[in-house]
């Protein structure tokens, strides 16, 4: 049996972290031209800032996409399209054309 790794210790003893992943990624910011993946246990405190701010990125972008999808379905809804309708074809143009 291998050695537990500090990650895994860490997730062990901290329910918290069940989720800690075991490399973050560090974006390309300032003299730094490359994105970087670092194991995390070889992280430092801003790397872990850096490696948050990418993660919150993503985050937005996928709120962004899940809000609108949101929307397109409670449009198409509220035009009384059933399940097997197309999601476009049931949300009409506005007046004046688009």
């Amino acid at each position: 049996m291998s050695a537990e790794t500090a990650i895994e210790s860490l997730r062990r003893r901290h329910y918290s972290l069940e989720s800690l992943p075991d490399a973050i990624r560090i974006p390309a910011l300032g003299l730094r031209r490359d994105e970087e993946v670092k194991p995390t246990e070889n992280a430092t405190v801003d790397d872990i800032a850096f490696a948050i701010l990418v993660l919150d990125a993503e985050c937005d972008s996928a709120y962004s996409r899940l809000g609108a999808l949101r929307k397109l379905h409670t449009l198409a809804r509220q035009n009384g399209a059933i399940g097997s309708d197309r999601v476009v074809d049931a949300i009409p143009a506005r007046k004046g054309g688009v």
